[in-house]
């Protein structure tokens, strides 16, 4: 054998590269599992590999005698007593599991347990402490940490770094994450994000400060779910470590916070915050007052009306559009529970009074607006371009209103090619059905950078002429992508041209792929 392959770190890079079994292709070979078998060189780094990530506990349980398990209806079960000696095997290979947990929707038929073998696992290993020794990443259900919460007990120990719970969180223990994390005694935790429905959460006051108490060397915090208190707030403020923010507010809360005593959001980079009115987000903004903010992402919740001016106004005002790079802002909608209430989703209105201070957005290299209508005309586009040189995507994802006919045209769409030299992303529903003069300068092309292109289900009525004009306009386009027309609340004659201008553009999108190739 080569020298090479006796360097047992070197091994363990080539074998990631090696693929195992997976939903997708079950029935592939497991090639790590014959390298295990090939030589006492490549048993542990094959080994390792093959074992780092886990999706459940059932793989490292069938590791038990034969006779000691059995799977009914599907479930696993443990069928008798198990002495310090069945353990042998699942010891082996459980040091080996370094990440844990499944995305949501979470587990699967075939990965259930019955009820009480985490339990049987708990009392009748050999070993106090954690079955997962070593796992440094896990994702979570919320119902896992009810009752005694032995799952996450089994699986979090003293290694791990990031944490992730997901799904109905009305159902969660509080007092169980905590006392897991107390008892597991992380020195490197930096990641502890809580995932659930908007509303579908609740914390006494008590309980998450004594949570957020164990939380003190996160990097990356997520409580996307429950409403945080002024206090809880607070607390935040003042975790010396924190960068990525994630947080749902309320506007009591936030007119009832009291700043922490010494510096506030001292490490903040991205903060993203979520509530239903537009107050409660800019009475955040106006408190973080951070000097190393870089990313922002702001989510509605509901259909309550925003002005988006005043955001933009609240940015101005504390100083933070001056240091942004990255501005989305999203709208989440809540879940309607009565069936027959209407659905009448408010967009952001967009207009040329919207972008009042944009001259103070110095160093934005990304702006996103979702379920926006749009308002502005070419001319606001110019201005908007001359603005913001330095953007790299520009995205106004249009809700493609049928009443709202776009105001800009191609022209505006140009001007902010030629004003944004960088862009490489842009969306943007404009009225397409002219195209305007287009001369080609060879010496300065005007789409040096823009790859990536989205004009929604813009009106059109030549796809030649459109065609054309874009593939003369972006010479690097490689992505051009359509918005499928959402006619739920079209009438017969709209629905009917929607689908019309969506038919033109995919000849247009055929125009384009045939001149790339050529």
């Amino acid at each position: 054998m080569h020298r090479c392959l006796q360097i047992q770190e070197l091994l363990s890079v080539i074998f990631q590269y090696v693929p195992v079994p997976c939903e997708d292709y079950p029935f592939s070979p497991n090639s790590l599992a014959r390298l295990a078998r090939t030589c006492k060189a490549f048993q542990d780094p094959a080994l390792d590999t093959l074992w780092q990530s886990q999706y459940t506990l059932i793989p490292l349980l069938k590791c038990l005698p034969p006779d000691a398990w059995a799977l009914k209806e599907g479930k696993f079960s443990i069928t008798r007593d198990l002495a310090a000696s069945d353990y042998k095997r699942v010891y082996f290979y459980s040091p080996r599991i370094r990440f844990f947990g499944r995305p949501y929707p979470y587990p699967k038929p075939s990965e259930a347990v019955e009820t009480q073998v985490p339990y049987i696992i708990w009392s009748q290993k050999p070993s106090p402490g954690p079955l997962l020794c070593n796992v440094s990443e896990v994702e979570l259900v919320s119902d896992t940490f009810i009752g005694l919460a032995v799952y996450p007990r089994l699986i979090i120990g003293p290694r791990i770094r990031d944490i992730q719970i997901r799904g109905g969180m009305k159902s969660l223990s509080w007092a169980n994450v905590t006392a897991v994390l107390k008892e597991a005694a992380p020195s490197n935790l930096t990641s502890f994000m809580l995932r659930g429905s908007i509303g579908g959460l609740s914390w006494s006051e008590n309980e998450s400060l004594e949570l957020l108490s164990t939380l003190r060397s996160v990097k990356t915090l997520v409580l996307s779910g429950p409403f945080c208190t002024s206090r809880d707030i607070s607390t935040i403020a003042a975790l010396p470590t924190l960068e990525h923010l994630h947080i749902s507010v309320t506007k009591k809360a936030m007119e009832n916070y009291i700043p922490p005593f010494g510096n506030k959001f001292p490490a903040i980079t991205s903060l993203a915050i979520e509530s239903e009115t537009n107050d409660a987000c800019q009475l955040m903004l106006v408190e973080i007052k951070s000097m190393t903010l870089r990313s922002l992402v702001v989510t509605r919740i509901g259909y309550k009306h925003w002005d988006l001016s005043s955001l933009f106004t609240a940015l101005y005002s504390s100083n933070l559009a001056l240091r942004l790079e990255s501005l989305q802002v999203h709208h989440e909608p809540c879940i309607r529970f009565d069936p027959e209430e209407p659905i009448l989703e408010e967009s952001f209105k967009i207009d040329a009074h919207t972008f009042e201070f944009l001259d103070s957005f110095e160093h934005l290299r990304n702006l996103y607006i979702g379920s926006s209508s749009l308002a502005l005309d070419d001319d606001d586009l110019l201005k908007l371009a001359k603005s913001l040189p330095q953007l790299d995507s520009l995205v106004f994802q249009d809700i493609c209103d049928p009443e709202n006919r776009p105001k800009c045209t191609f022209t505006g769409m140009q001007h902010v090619v030629q004003f944004c030299p960088k862009l490489n992303n842009l969306v943007l529903r404009l009225n397409a059905r002219r195209t305007p003069i287009f001369v080609p300068q060879p010496d300065s092309p005007m789409g040096a950078h823009l790859t990536s292109l989205n004009l929604c289900n813009s009106p059109i009525s030549n796809a030649y002429e459109v065609g054309s004009y874009l593939a003369m306009l972006l010479p690097l386009l490689t992505d051009f992508s359509l918005r499928h027309p959402q006619t739920d609340r079209y009438s017969e004659e709209e629905e009917a041209e929607a689908k019309r201008y969506y038919r033109i553009w995919l000849k247009v999108k055929d125009i384009l792929c045939s001149s790339a190739r050529s």
